[in-house]
This record gives C-alpha cells, structure tokens and sequence, in this order.
C-alpha cells in the first residue's frame, strides 16, 4: 500500500514539473513575440506586388501606405486582405511576410468577361459572374466583348453584380462558345438583343449571327465554312437556329 501512494506521489511530481516547464516556455514565447512586434529593424520599408496584370502596383501599395513604418511581425493578415478586397478586381490575396523589411503581396485578379455599355455610351467590365469591376489598369490587354443594354450608366455600380435577364443569357452563351469554340471568341465584337433573340456582331466579316440553343460547335463551324467558301454581303445575317443548315437572311424573323 505504502509503496503504491509512492509511485503516485512520483508521478504527480513530474505533472507539476512538466505543467510548470510548459508555462515557462509560454511565458518566454510571448516576450519574445512582444520584443519583435516592438523592434525597430522589423519595421515595413518595401512592399512589393507580384501577380497582377490588371490593378498596378502603384494602387495597391497606395491602398496599404499605412503600413509602411508598421511591424511586419505585428501587422495583421486578415486586415490587409480587408483593404485588399475593397479593390473588386482583387479575388484572392497571400501576404507574404520577408524578413526584416518587406511585405510582399501576391494576388489573383478577375478578369474581364464582358464590357456593358450602358443607354449612355459607357463601358464597364464585368467578371463572368456578372460582378462590375474596375477598368484595368492597362486596358488594351483587355479585349472583350461588349453588350448592349437599356441601362443607364448611373445603375451600374462598382462592386455590385448586374441583374439583367439578356445579360444572363449573353454570359451563358459566352461561356458555352468559350468550351465549345473557344477560336471563334476571337472574332465576337459584341452582343445585342432584336426581338427577344441574342444576335453576335462578328467583327471578323462584319456579318450578324443569331446562334441556336444546341449543337453550338457544328453551327459555328458551318458558319465560319460558309464564310470562308462563300461571298456573302456584310448586312447580312447568318440564323443558326437550324439543324444541319445556315439560313442567311435580310432581317430578323
């Protein structure tokens, strides 16, 4: 008996050792954090940007100049992406910390589906959810469609997403060409709706398309051999809406 409340008494010994070794070990942790978080050589001089090919570095270090002087340890992750995100064409963000001096933020932008241009002439991207983005920063790399619509340009907001009916349609249809003939995008200058029918403009041969709702890949590659085997009149418009067969007509019925 004696020698078993020995062996607990031992035991409960190296628990309070063990319990006191691990506390002291917090405890130097957190001076030790609390020391960098105030040291001077930790302190953000550069912040360098990698990733973006529509938002300039320029804005995005002029959207986190606060941090420049702060902690890099102290600083907070999850606030810089608060700031980060303010800016629609930013999807995802990494903050990379390179000690001693150095932010670096690493991004992934939306890209631009669509432009919408508005009842007054305005243009404004659009991701492919719909989601109005800011103009990029270097807008001759962003050469997309344009769909017309009878808004006016005070609707369209930054950051909100477009509830339209034809837009959804366009953005759907835009997404199927873009799997089924991704080579014909290339050619499509813009969208407009004419009698409940989305019509594409191809600015390739200047020629209108009605496109049907299946075999979209045998009706584009019909398109583009009579095209390139035919004389055809630019005014003219190509209906796909047949089977095995491209209508050419005058006006849309």
């Amino acid at each position: 008996m004696t020698e078993t409340r020995r062996k607990r008494r031992g035991h409960s010994r190296f628990i309070v050792f063990f319990i006191l070794l691990l506390a002291g070990l917090l405890c130097l942790s957190w001076i030790g954090y609390r020391t960098l978080c105030q040291a001077d050589w930790l302190n953000v001089k550069t912040i360098r940007v990698a990733g973006n090919s529509y938002v300039s570095a320029q804005n995005i270090r002029a959207l986190l100049q606060d941090y420049t002087g702060s902690n890099l340890v102290a600083i907070s992750s999850s606030d810089i992406k608060d700031e980060l995100y303010k800016i629609k064409r930013i999807k995802k963000a990494e903050i990379v910390r390179l000690y001693p001096s150095t932010l670096k933020i690493k991004v992934t932008e939306r890209k631009g589906f669509v432009y919408l241009k508005s009842t007054d002439g305005d243009l404004f991207p659009i991701d492919e959810n719909g989601l109005i983005l800011e103009y990029a920063a270097f807008p001759s790399g962003e050469d997309i469609p344009v769909v017309n619509t009878t808004i006016p340009s005070r609707r369209f907001l930054v950051g909100k997403i477009v509830q339209y009916p034809f837009l959804t349609r366009v953005l759907a249809l835009q997404d199927q060409i873009m799997q089924e003939q991704p080579d014909f995008l290339k050619s499509v200058s813009e969208y407009y709706e004419d009698k409940g029918l989305i019509v594409i403009v191809d600015a390739k041969y200047g020629t209108r398309i009605i496109a049907g709702d299946e075999n979209l890949k045998d009706q584009l590659r019909r398109y583009q051999f009579v095209q390139e085997n035919g004389t055809i009149d630019k005014d003219k418009i190509f209906d796909l809406r047949f089977q095995n067969q491209v209508v050419v007509r005058q006006e849309i019925q």
